[in-house]
């Protein structure tokens, strides 16, 4: 059995001014073009499908953080949400990046989708005959987690295949803006449909987004991993990532910056609390919340290509970074009305849309190609993991106040 050399971990190199722009990460293309990547028929399959998926995920979300509230009136019971969101995610994210580049992709998706449905339309159930319980919820988002784990890194493998070169650059800021937009819509909705309708119906929403994107899929045409790349696909291609990241402490120090930001200071798993104990606000008001800090990153999508231009990245970072921070702690002492928390967590999100793209722009400047794929796996476990893990430790800090 044939084993592959160590590759050489490329090092350090000065980065050209003209290279971001002879490449597919170019801030001077108009964004007015991007929409012209849904011509691909493939591609808009995906994106409208992935857009009413992950709207009705954030609704579930709304439903989920209500109703444990409603059930415990407990800060510790929110945390813990968070705890079993975050473990699997973190445990299986570069596992799901080796699964893409292993399996038949469009596969994979059905089925996790499949599997993201039966998740919600068990606690609509339960709901329902009321039997719902604690145990039920967090096993219920354990399994979602970990399954959606695997959803993230297959899907934004399969994106370059449907779409040409010369249009990723457009694919990628489409999916990005229809995530942010998702954010504002679903919880509002949420916040809304539980109020109107009750918590069951708002999981019933949510298992009728899956059954689109399922029905997306069914009509997608995915092109298939080559073997040549499958045979390359391994626990040797994960280590291959750490030593690239331990050789290039720029990246690790970019990322680490955005986890112990979020980690101490994410205020989204106590939402419920301030909605619910101190703004008084309901259901509705909770969703407004939730959908706050994406209304203040949507604000901002006219000034991505100005905002990708700044020069001096590394002092932008900080800069967001800290007026992020101001932001969260006015927020953390407004007491009402409603539009003032609002705008404080708009800016919060503002602010973090600004570090996003410099931290990005950071990472693909300093990452050749053939790292990209386990460098933007390795991002999102850290961008994951600073506002779930540090709920964790802060409502358990509230709880022993009260």
């Amino acid at each position: 059995m044939k084993t592959e050399p160590q590759r050489e971990i490329p090092s350090d190199k000065p980065v050209q001014p003209d290279a971001i722009t002879s490449n597919a990460l170019s801030p001077t293309k108009k964004t007015a073009s991007s929409w012209v990547v849904l011509r691909n028929r493939n591609y808009a399959l995906l994106f409208w499908g992935q857009l009413i998926s992950a709207a009705g995920t954030q609704m579930q979300v709304v439903a989920v953080a209500w109703q444990v509230y409603l059930l415990t009136h407990s800060a510790i019971a929110l945390g813990l949400i968070g705890l079993f969101q975050a473990i699997p995610r973190l445990l299986f994210s570069l596992v799901g990046g080796v699964f893409a580049d292993v399996f038949d992709r469009r596969k994979m998706l059905l089925i996790i989708e499949i599997t993201m449905a039966s998740t919600s339309a068990i606690l609509a159930l339960c709901t329902i005959f009321h039997v719902i319980n604690m145990f039920i919820i967090y096993t219920v988002v354990l399994v979602a987690a970990s399954v959606s784990a695997f959803e993230f890194p297959t899907r934004q493998a399969v994106i370059p295949t449907l779409v040409p070169r010369e249009q990723m650059p457009d694919a990628m800021s489409l999916s990005m803006v229809m995530m942010q937009l998702t954010a504002v819509i679903g919880p509002t909705l949420g916040g809304f449909l539980i109020a109107w309708l009750g918590v069951a119906n708002t999981y019933w929403f949510d298992v009728f987004s899956y059954f689109v994107v399922i029905g997306s899929l069914l009509l997608m045409v995915i092109p298939r991993v080559p073997v040549e790349i499958r045979a390359q696909a391994g626990v040797g291609a994960l280590m291959d990532g750490m030593r690239f990241l331990r050789a290039h402490p720029i990246i690790l120090a970019v990322l680490s910056l955005d986890f112990f930001a979020t980690f101490f200071g994410s205020p989204r798993a106590l939402l419920p609390v301030f909605a619910s104990d101190i703004l008084h606000i309901g259901p509705q008001g909770l969703g407004i919340l939730l959908a706050a800090t994406s209304i203040g990153a949507v604000s901002l999508t006219p000034f991505t290509r100005r905002i990708s231009r700044i020069s001096r990245q590394g002092l932008g970072i900080a800069l967001a970074i800290i007026g992020w921070g101001i932001c969260i702690v006015a927020f953390g002492f407004s007491a009402g009305p409603l539009w003032l928390s609002v705008l404080f967590l708009a800016g919060a999100g503002a602010a973090d849309m600004i570090s996003m793209i410099l931290r990005g722009l950071v990472v693909q400047l300093t990452t050749p190609d053939e790292y990209r794929g386990r460098m933007s796996a390795g991002n999102a476990m850290f961008v994951i993991g600073g506002p779930i893990l540090g709920p964790v430790s802060y409502t358990h800090l509230r709880a022993r106040e009260t």
